[in-house]
């Protein structure tokens, strides 16, 4: 039987493409499947792998084959460990391999973001979030600023009634505050409601693609208190006791989502007995929220009471199962979601803008452009005439 040839690479490099990935050994083997011993053996420099384990080690870590034959790691790479707000019981499992590769793609659109914006010499009013928070100020008022600055009183009714149309103009403005939004797919919602990256230049917040639109509101508002505090954050929306920092989010959503003036008048014209599901959903519809997310804000306006969210939820719980057996059954027999509508939105409209400006100044090669678009370059002009620009 003939030997199989095997590639001389870094061991430095191969540890590093395993630990900013996130992974422990045990992991990475499982990943690659071979033992975990052999993963040892590779980064203590002891044998080297097979162009087959390199490949299959290129895919478990998403990274392209040829960062594994660098000769060494990145000088200023480092973990990108997002602080991980989610629940005990999530965020202690190992990181489900679809979010950790929306996490990795993320970190490589905000990589190309900045490098276009140093190639083209783009100041920061062009590159930082157009708007920052005071993390120390009361959720209410920073809820109002962060309102104040979407610009959302000036949003109709009914846009608000409409929860497609209005996530879309919400990300719309958010994206004219230099704030990059995506969507990320085939992620549960129970594991991962939105994450932003949030420090330095070129913000981006990404949404849960799975999650249902009035959701998808909330957690953009959300994300955006985190880049507004210049912070990174890997969240589920639900209430953690030591992350004071995610409870605030919290509130500053629900504060610019559901300003307390106004649900006050609601509720007290409205709630002459307990809230009911029906009545939740009223008055969530009022403010373009979802019904779950307008008794959270009742019960923080002490309005309600966590006994009747826990009497609830198992209704809004059966509501968003049944919204998404509607869906499907609504998609079935349908041709699938246009694929570069759905591109679009997953890299995000400003992304692709600045791409595609960037190749037309020279600053980003053909293929480079179709391998950060991920489309051939072929098909980029149908990518580009989907957010409304020529090329």
């Amino acid at each position: 039987m003939p030997t199989l040839s095997r590639i001389p690479v870094a061991p430095g490099v191969l540890r590093w493409a395993r630990v900013s990935a996130g992974m422990d050994v045990d992991t990475a083997s499982a990943r690659i499947g071979v033992k975990a011993e052999r993963v040892r053996e590779w980064e203590a420099g002891e044998t080297d792998p097979t162009i087959n384990q390199l490949r299959a080690m290129s895919d478990a870590y998403d990274r392209p084959l040829a960062a594994l034959f660098m000769s060494e790691p990145p000088a200023e790479d480092d973990r990108r460990s997002l602080p991980d707000f989610r629940r005990p019981a999530v965020r202690e499992t190992a990181t489900p391999r679809a979010l950790q590769k929306a996490v990795m793609r993320a970190y490589r659109q905000q990589d190309a973001l900045r490098d276009i914006a140093e190639e083209l010499d783009l100041g920061s009013g062009e590159t930082d979030a157009s708007f920052s928070l005071d993390p120390t100020a009361e959720p209410s008022a920073i809820g109002a600023q962060l309102r104040d600055v979407l610009g959302m009183e000036s949003i109709s009714k009914s846009t608000l009634m409409q929860p497609d149309v209005f996530l879309r103009e919400l990300v719309r403005r958010a994206e004219g505050l230099n704030v990059t939004v995506i969507q990320v797919q085939r992620v549960p919602t129970s594991e991962m409601r939105g994450f932003s990256l949030g420090r330095g230049p070129s913000p981006i917040v990404a949404l849960n693609g799975a999650d249902w639109p009035r959701g998808k509101v909330y957690t953009l508002l959300h994300e955006l208190a985190h880049v507004g505090f210049r912070t990174d954050g890997l969240c589920d929306l639900q209430q953690v006791e030591e992350a004071e920092l995610e409870r605030t989010c919290d509130e500053v959503a629900a504060a610019a989502l559901m300003p307390a003036d106004a649900m006050s008048n609601l509720a007290y014209e409205s709630l002459l007995e307990p809230p009911t599901l029906e009545l939740c959903r009223a008055i969530g519809n009022e403010h373009g929220a979802s019904g779950e997310a307008a008794l959270l804000r009742l019960i923080d306006l002490e309005l309600a009471t966590w006994d009747d969210y826990w009497r609830l939820k198992p209704e809004f719980d059966a509501a968003y199962a049944a919204f998404k057996a509607d869906e499907k059954d609504r998609n079935a027999g349908k041709d699938s979601p246009i694929f570069y509508q759905v591109k679009a939105r997953d890299l995000g409209r400003r992304f692709i803008r600045q791409m595609l400006t960037a190749h037309g100044e020279e600053a980003l090669s053909s293929r480079d452009l179709a391998q950060l678009l991920e489309v051939s370059y072929d098909k980029v002009p149908k990518l580009a005439g989907m957010i409304g620009q020529d090329f």
